[in-house]
């Protein structure tokens, strides 16, 4: 039936899930959570223990779900002890296909509760004991996809041409059948000659009114039957049970029918910038980088002479040229002669491709050389030779090169109360303090 989660059809970073799954089954001789009893009670569910002290004092309670019965049934009944120690064996209650449950009330005194099975045959696909589920029963995902045919959640139509109904209200409902009523669904999978879906709903003089038929189509299809002022009944009518579909719901309600999905959007090509390898659907936002070469996504770079280094083939029979990358490997786009090509480098004089942007001083015996520069472009300045400190008596600032003339001025006696260490010429400025054998003057 339908589980309580709303479903959006939303592609634009969108994940859709649906956390339902259907349950396997277990017999209760293969289940470890039931200990030997005696012989006619051989499988024993123990709910507690006096050992459990207070906590032994709670309701006790089992609940299964019984999918088979051994050949002339079986039957349960419950153990306890009482206040004054003595135990307590309850009469048997035959175990019936569906849900059985048996709560022991709660008490004031500690005792044991335990839950006696008379056969192991029985098969259940549901367990509880005071609300824990039994780990043998094992959850694994229903199918990610359903036919119509193969899903509970439509009912057989009395109409040929559309046996396979989706009951969306009715009137019993009351206030409820009201609303609008919604379906959508996914559809993965059309039969020949496709499907279509029409609306049945009853109107207000309580009269029935059938919709067009609508063409099912791949991808999100959905129906909305607006809302009204009284009581009615809404069906969607399918054409065929051979529709496969991996999402459908009703009325915000999804389906059990398929399991965990994921819808993600983003780009799917991983060779764009923007590569998203979670995305399941393309939804067009790929984005790529043309490098210096022109080449989408392609490896070249402008070092730093502001050459594009990318290895091309250059074809001199038909002068074509075709960019290969990094590793040598041809980039697709561009027709050529494998016979007749060779691999060449931007940068050298003579290349057809030779980019000889990088211009600066290329002669190494002046001022201003740049080892990184290709293209001479007139700019070299000559080496011209002076003082270049600006703290200096002789700086020359029309110059480029020291060539340690620069000269300092000031006290260079040691003996002088000013003596100025870094000083190379005296300028004289040199002061001295008098003082005689007896003291200062």
């Amino acid at each position: 039936m339908f589980k309580k989660f709303k479903i959006f059809f939303l592609f634009v970073c969108t994940i859709i899930s649906f956390n339902v799954f259907a349950q396997n089954s277990s017999l209760i001789s293969d289940c470890d959570d039931f200990v030997s009893g005696p012989t006619a009670w051989p499988h024993v569910l123990i709910a507690t223990t006096i050992d459990s002290g207070a906590a032994s004092q709670a309701a006790q309670t089992f609940t299964m779900n019984v999918t088979s019965l051994p050949a002339g049934g079986a039957n349960v009944r419950v153990y306890k002890t009482v206040a004054n120690g003595n135990a307590f064996f309850g009469n048997p209650v035959a175990l019936t296909l569906g849900s059985n449950s048996i709560t022991v009330a709660a008490v004031t005194f500690d005792r044991a509760v335990k839950f006696q099975f008379s056969s192991g045959d029985v098969e259940f696909d549901v367990l509880s004991l005071n609300g824990d589920n039994s780990a043998c029963v094992i959850t694994s995902p229903p199918p990610s996809s359903s036919l119509i045919s193969d899903c509970d959640d439509f009912i057989i139509g009395s109409n040929a041409n559309w046996q396979h109904v989706l009951v969306a209200t009715t009137l019993a409902d009351g206030a409820a059948s009201q609303a609008a009523q919604t379906f959508t669904m996914n559809v993965t999978s059309l039969p020949p000659g496709g499907a279509n879906v029409r609306v049945y709903k009853t109107v207000a003089n309580g009269n029935a009114f059938f919709g067009n038929p609508v063409a099912l189509t791949l991808g999100s299809n959905s129906i909305t039957v607006a809302a009204v002022t009284f009581d009615r009944a809404v069906k969607f009518q399918f054409s065929s049970g051979d529709v496969e579909f991996d999402a459908l719901s009703l009325n915000g309600d999804d389906s059990d029918c398929v399991g965990t999905i994921t819808i993600v959007s983003g780009c799917t090509d991983a060779t764009a910038d923007n590569y998203d390898a979670t995305a399941t659907i393309d939804d067009g936002s790929c984005t790529y980088t043309t490098d210096c070469a022109g080449i989408v996504n392609g490896t070249a770079v402008v070092d730093s002479c502001g050459v594009c280094n990318q290895a091309y083939i250059y074809n001199f029979i038909t002068h074509a040229v075709a960019f290969v990358d990094n590793a040598n490997i041809l980039i697709p786009g561009m027709d050529y002669d494998p016979s007749q090509e060779m691999v060449v480098l931007p940068g050298s004089a003579g290349d057809p491709y030779w980019n000889a942007s990088c211009s600066g001083c290329t002669d190494n015996t002046q001022f201003n050389y740049d080892p990184l520069a290709t293209v001479d472009d007139g700019s070299c300045i000559p080496f011209t030779y002076g003082c270049t400190d600006p703290a200096a008596s002789n700086y020359n600032s029309s110059v480029n090169t020291d060539d340690g003339s620069c000269i300092y001025l000031g006290c260079t006696d040691p003996s002088a109360d000013n003596y100025d260490a870094s000083a190379t010429q005296d300028d004289g400025s040199c002061t001295y303090s008098s003082v005689c054998a007896e003291g200062p003057i």
